[in-house]
C-alpha cells in the first residue's frame, strides 16, 4: 500500500490540498482479490501518535469529502481511494494502516449507503444469493509510506499580458486604510510639534549679544582698564 498522486506516481511529498490516493496492489490478481476496510490516517507528533479514521470496519468512508470509497480494479488487482492531501496540527507527516482482506477472486463488499465499498451500485441476481463470491484467505494489516504534507505556496500574480510575475497582491479594506491614513496624519504631527518645541528651546538658550572675554584679575583686560599712571601722548616730532 502506498500514497500515490492522481497520476498513480509515487510520491514523498505534497502540498495541503492537492489530489492523492491510496493504492493498494493485491497480487497475483488472476487468484486473489482484495477487500480493504478500518483504514486510519497515522502521524507521529510531540504529543504522541495521533489517528483519524477515514475507513470504518463495513470499508465504508467516514466522511467522503476527506477520503473517498473505495474503487476496485479487477483486471490490474488494485484498490484505490481517492483523497486531497491534509495535515494534523501537530505534525507534518502523514500515513496510512489499513485492514485488507485476500480473498480468492473478487471479495464480498459491503453495501454503503446504496453503494458497494468499491464504488458501484450493488447488482442483483435473479437467483439466490449474490454475484461475489469470494472466499476469505485471510487478513492483513499494511501501512503506507510516510509522505510530508505543507502548507500550499502563496501563488504571485502574473501579468496576463507579459506573463510576468509581480509584487504579491495585498488587499486592504476601506476602514483599515482611513484608520491607517489618520494615524500616519496624527504621527506627522506629532514630529512636527517636537521639532518646533526643539528649536524654540534652542534660540532661548543662545546669548543675545557677545560680552567681553572673561580675565583673570592679575591679567586684567586692557580694553576696559585706565593705566597707572596715565599714559602721556608723545611729543610732536616738529618740537624735537
Amino acid at each position: 500500500m502506498r500514497i500515490c498522486n492522481s497520476n498513480g506516481n509515487d510520491i514523498s511529498s505534497a502540498e495541503i490540498g492537492d489530489n492523492l490516493m491510496l493504492k493498494v496492489d493485491v497480487q497475483p490478481n488472476a487468484i486473489y482479490g482484495g477487500f480493504a476496510r478500518r483504514c486510519v490516517a497515522t502521524t507521529m507528533g510531540d504529543d504522541g501518535e495521533n489517528e483519524y479514521l477515514v475507513t470504518d470496519d463495513n470499508g465504508c468512508a467516514t466522511d467522503p469529502s476527506i477520503f473517498g470509497e473505495w474503487q476496485y480494479e479487477r483486471n490490474l488487482g488494485v484498490l484505490t481511494a481517492s483523497f486531497n492531501a491534509f495535515k494534523f496540527p501537530a505534525s507534518n507527516n502523514i500515513r496510512f494502516q489499513c485492514n485488507i482482506r485476500v480473498c480468492f477472486g473478487q471479495c464480498q463488499p459491503q453495501n454503503c449507503a446504496g453503494s458497494n465499498a468499491y464504488g458501484r451500485r450493488r447488482r442483483d441476481t435473479g437467483v439466490e444469493g449474490t454475484v461475489f463470491t469470494g472466499q476469505l484467505r485471510e487478513e492483513i494489516m499494511v501501512q503506507s509510506n510516510a509522505i510530508l504534507t505543507i502548507e500550499r505556496r502563496t501563488e504571485s500574480r502574473i501579468d496576463p499580458l507579459t506573463g510576468s510575475r509581480g509584487d504579491e497582491e495585498v488587499c486592504v479594506s476601506k476602514i483599515g486604510f482611513i484608520i491607517a491614513l489618520v494615524i500616519t496624519a496624527l504621527l506627522a504631527l506629532v514630529a512636527v510639534a517636537i521639532a518646533v518645541s526643539c528649536w524654540l528651546m534652542a534660540y532661548r538658550r543662545r546669548p543675545k549679544s557677545a560680552g567681553p572675554l572673561p580675565h583673570p584679575a592679575e591679567f586684567p583686560n586692557p580694553l576696559f582698564t585706565t593705566p597707572t599712571p596715565p599714559l602721556q601722548e608723545p611729543a610732536p616730532d616738529y618740537l624735537s
